[in-house]
């Protein structure tokens, strides 16, 4: 069986366990580009966008860059932003907390 199929089946078992609406995302933080995976190609509006890429089936990499879009995934992601844009991520956040889209709770 090849390792494609063993995770096919892996991933067939854990929904059927969880009762999950939407496929499971595997996500990585590696020091170099994984072999075999093609790099990202084009744009998103957010990190989070990302994620509903990878569950329509498709299986990529990104770099620093490609989630220069959001200032809230480059903070989750532990990506620098220019010093210019620092200010964003508290910006966003608090706009964030406005809308009642997050809470900004500690748990």
């Amino acid at each position: 069986m090849s390792t494609s199929a063993n995770w096919r089946g892996l991933e067939h078992e854990i929904l059927k366990i969880i009762k999950a609406s939407a496929r499971p995302v595997p996500v990585a933080f590696l020091d170099g580009e994984p072999a075999g995976v093609k790099k990202f190609e084009g744009t998103q509006p957010s990190g989070c966008s990302f994620w509903s890429v990878a569950a329509e089936g498709r299986t990529f990499y990104t770099i620093p860059e490609n989630h220069f879009n959001c200032a809230v995934g480059a903070y989750t992601h532990n990506i620098a932003l220019s010093p210019e844009r620092e200010k964003e991520t508290e910006q966003t956040l608090k706009m964030m907390f406005g809308l009642g889209y997050v809470k900004p709770e500690r748990r």
